[in-house]
């Protein structure tokens, strides 16, 4: 029974994982506080992410060393994606840190936090103003230092590459610029294996600089990729596609759908609407499309023009004509001789042919015919 919980749970946890895959990212404001009274002004417009904070002259309340903030990979953008640790993962951005002025330090970098017994511990892999450092190093995780020298302003590409080795070591590569550092195994194995996520990211950290207004720190993390794909908000294209002539059940009706750009598809799929003709076209990342609606019978309409921006788009209905039997985006002659072979024919029949059941009532008959003439002649959009 223990055995049979345990591979329950498993398959739980993978199934989780399976639709729980990185697609946003949450921020987290002032991790450290130690100069409430800063400003701060972070964006988030994926594949960038931009911490800053300003005026960190000290509030007069100790501790007064430094305002931290940091961005982590979420499936929501809400809230933190625990990975699974025996999940591999590669996280890289272009960073560039500017620090005004430069010393004090301003750091930035990749940010991991990891479960542990007690909580979390966490890794940096960074750069900063005032010392010139690549470096990694945090418990577990391993230190290493690149024979880099960084100044404020420059762009560097970070990454770090987890993975579980096939000695059974759980394992990162450090990545700056177009050098890579070995493969080096985190510091305990045998506390991490208690726990099982790890949640990677970014941060800005600035220190304070009592009695400067003018002492801050702003950190562009540009071309986010995870897993070497560039992460982008998606979003929906929703409406309602009228299904004309139809009484059948329209929620068993396929439609396929394309996205195109400057002419070409880059996105097929095939939707189906509600009972009240709703639908959603899911995961769209931002861009200006022509998106073209064909089912069936139906001939093809095209919508241009759509712009997906930082939301989902509503309100782009189609009203599909019916009668294309064959299928080949006009309703001619050749519809007329497909309707009539069917003709009287109903499910199960040899001459049954479900496209030419124009009205869905699972007959041909002169109702259908009726249809096929009031749209005689016309011609579906490219």
């Amino acid at each position: 029974m223990k055995r049979l919980a345990l591979v329950v749970g498993l398959c739980l946890s993978l199934s989780v994982w399976a639709w729980a895959q990185v697609s946003d990212v949450v921020i987290l404001n002032r991790v450290f506080n130690d100069d409430s009274d800063s400003i701060t002004n972070h964006v988030k417009a994926l594949p960038m992410v931009i911490l800053s904070d300003t005026k960190l002259d000290g509030d007069g309340v100790a501790p007064e060393f430094a305002n931290r903030h940091i961005w982590f990979v979420s499936a929501d953008g809400v809230t933190p994606l625990e990975v699974p640790l025996d999940v591999e993962w590669t996280l890289e951005f272009d960073l560039t840190l500017t620090g005004t002025p430069i010393t004090p330090r301003k750091e930035a970098g990749v940010f991991l936090r990891i479960g542990m017994p007690w909580g979390s511990s966490e890794g940096q892999f960074i750069v900063n103003t005032d010392a010139n450092e690549v470096v990694a190093f945090g418990y577990p995780f391993p230190f290493y230092r690149f024979t880099l020298s960084y100044n404020s302003g420059e762009t560097i590409r970070m990454g770090v590459r987890f993975f579980k080795d096939t000695d059974g070591r759980y394992k990162v590569i450090y990545r700056a610029g177009d050098r890579e550092s070995p493969a080096i195994a985190l510091s305990d194995q045998s506390i991490i294996v208690q726990r099982n996520w790890i949640t990677p990211g970014g941060y800005l950290q600035a220190q304070i600089k009592a009695g400067d207004p003018n002492n801050g720190g702003v950190a562009v993390f540009n071309n986010i990729r995870w897993n070497g794909v560039l992460l982008q908000r998606k979003y929906s294209i929703r409406g309602n596609i009228e299904l004309r002539g139809y009484g059948g059940d329209v929620t068993q009706v396929p439609v396929g759908v394309e996205l195109r750009q400057g002419g070409v598809p880059v996105s097929t799929q095939t939707i189906t609407t509600d009972s009240a003709g709703n639908y959603a076209i899911p995961n769209v990342v931002p861009g200006t499309y022509d998106v073209a609606f064909k089912a069936s019978h139906w001939l093809r309409v095209v919508v241009p023009n759509v712009v997906v921006a930082d939301r989902d788009v509503t309100g782009v209905d189609v009203s599909l004509t019916n009668g294309d039997v064959d299928g080949d985006n006009e309703v001619t002659l050749f519809d007329f001789g497909a309707l009539v072979a069917a003709f009287g024919s109903a499910p199960g029949d040899a001459n049954w042919n479900p496209d030419a059941d124009l009205d869905g009532d699972e007959e041909v008959t002169l109702f259908d015919f009726g249809i096929l003439v009031e749209s005689f002649g016309a011609i579906g959009e490219d």
